[in-house]
């Protein structure tokens, strides 16, 4: 044989059945931070909009208001890892649209408010629905970044 493939085949057999430690086993990531324990942060937020309603939304969480959803504002707020329930109106949800989210420990989580107009017809009749919806983090913290963060909402 020649020297060429016994050094491939070295290598080769090295790699095959070289030791494994638990380190080795295990996959790395580069540049990713190890998952964080304790709360998930949510992100509410309602981006600027001609002829919105004249009313902003209370958003609640599992049936709790946690905070008004302010046309051109976000707020955010912890909650325990685990699924919880978001809407704009637990009470007429024909008027609201009621999601579930799960939430993973220190993870962040966006979700935007929306507004329609339902009956809207030449009598004046408009009656606004609003919905909240997840959006994933690549499209929302853009629009996130340019507006204020409401303090002390509850």
């Amino acid at each position: 044989m020649s020297k060429r493939i016994i050094a491939v085949a070295t290598v080769l057999s090295a790699l095959v059945g070289g030791t494994h430690s638990a380190a080795a086993a295990k996959p790395q990531i580069v540049g990713a931070a190890p998952p964080s324990e304790g709360p998930a942060h949510v992100f509410i937020y309602r981006n600027f909009r001609t002829g919105t309603p004249p009313n902003d939304p209370v958003v609640y969480i599992d049936g709790s208001p946690t905070g008004v959803a302010r046309v051109g504002s976000v707020f955010e707020r912890d909650v325990a890892p685990g699924t919880h329930v978001f809407t704009t109106d637990p009470e007429h949800p024909e008027f609201a649209e009621i999601i579930s989210v799960l939430t993973p420990p220190g993870s962040a989580v966006y979700l935007a408010v929306d507004d329609n107009w339902v009956d809207d017809d030449t009598q004046g009749s408009r009656t606004p629905v609003f919905s909240i919806a997840p959006i994933d983090p690549a499209i929302a913290l853009p629009q996130v970044a340019r507006l204020p963060l409401e303090r002390g909402q509850q």
